[in-house]
């Protein structure tokens, strides 16, 4: 057990939920958590003080963490970069992120202020080749059957195009679809697929899939978040804490799940019950497979297709 600092500080106010509770809870979740957290360049949203006052989010890992946190430098001027540091460097262009590997490093970080844990879809050392396959489904405003929708329509195109997938509850207001691979290519590679079969997809379903980012432009539509593929780009890890008023929690589901479970249906009370129940992307893990079919197919159905991709830029969009 660790000894929490300022314990009864409130961290969630809406539902009266102290930093010791937080703490508690990841020292309860730990085991279930670890082995989508581990090796993967940790970048935490922080709220010392609680959510009644500003967060932030940390990559770096500060010099009063512990020795048993590994540091895995990252190069900042391209993240997809085939050089990258090793354990312990800290040159001034690179980014220095913790490590994982061990559970009680997750109440660790709970006490410096964690809520949410935010992972790549790849694992150090290599990190130019994910092991995970994400489409981020964000839907309007409480329009729960528009995403489920697309869940299930994503969910045919991945398994058409060879990938099974699980949908995952992300405790904010959409799901993801993930799928589980083998790091046998490159993320540039992964996200061209990512963005042809969205482009596909968008095209196919063109009154309730869009690939458009500016949001006022979506028209009502599910945004296909193609680009959680792209290099380091994170997504929230699974059994991870939102900072969201009720505290919810990101909770991978079973297909048979998807209508019955809501993004945020899970929280920070569900610690037990998210323990013991199956983890559907770990069994999927289990039998990750080759994703190279999958992004040799898509792009000849995308070439087949006609359509190109949009140019994006998301300071621009």
């Amino acid at each position: 057990m660790i000894e929490v600092s300022n314990p009864q500080r409130v961290v969630f106010p809406e539902v009266a939920k102290t930093k010791a509770d937080v703490v508690a809870y990841y020292e309860r979740i730990a085991a279930r958590a670890l082995p989508h957290l581990r090796q993967r360049p940790l970048s935490i949203r922080r709220f010392p003080k609680g959510l009644g006052a500003p967060g932030f989010f940390q990559k770096n890992v500060p010099a009063h963490y512990p020795e048993s946190f590994q540091r895995f430098a990252v190069p900042r001027s391209h993240a997809a970069s085939k050089k990258h540091g090793k354990p312990g460097e800290r040159p001034a262009d690179v980014t220095l992120y913790p490590l994982v590997d061990r559970e009680e490093q997750l109440p660790y970080l709970a006490n410096q202020g964690a809520i949410e844990l935010h992972v790549p879809t790849a694992r150090a050392p290599e990190i130019t080749r994910p092991d995970r396959f994400i489409m981020d489904l964000d839907p309007p405003p409480g329009e729960l059957a528009l995403v489920r929708r697309a869940a299930r329509s994503m969910r045919a195109r991945l398994e058409a195009f060879g990938l099974p997938s699980v949908p995952i509850a992300t405790g904010s207001k959409g799901y993801h679809v993930v799928a589980a691979i083998e790091p046998r290519v490159l993320a540039e590679e992964l996200a061209l697929a990512a963005h042809q079969l969205a482009t596909l997809a968008a095209a196919a379903e063109p009154d309730a899939l869009t690939v458009t980012y500016r949001v006022a432009e979506r028209g009502g539509r599910v945004f296909l978040d193609f680009l959680r593929n792209n290099p380091l780009a994170t997504v929230v890890a699974p059994y991870s804490l939102r900072a969201t008023p009720r505290a919810s929690v990101a909770v991978p589901l079973t297909w048979e799940e998807l209508d019955a479970v809501a993004p945020n249906a899970f929280g920070i009370d569900d610690a037990e019950r998210l323990a013991e129940r199956p983890d559907a992307l770990a069994e999927l893990a289990s039998r990750a497979v080759d994703p190279r079919p999958f992004v040799e197919r898509v792009a000849a159905a995308f070439a087949a297709s006609g359509l190109v991709l949009e140019v994006f830029d998301r300071f621009r969009s």
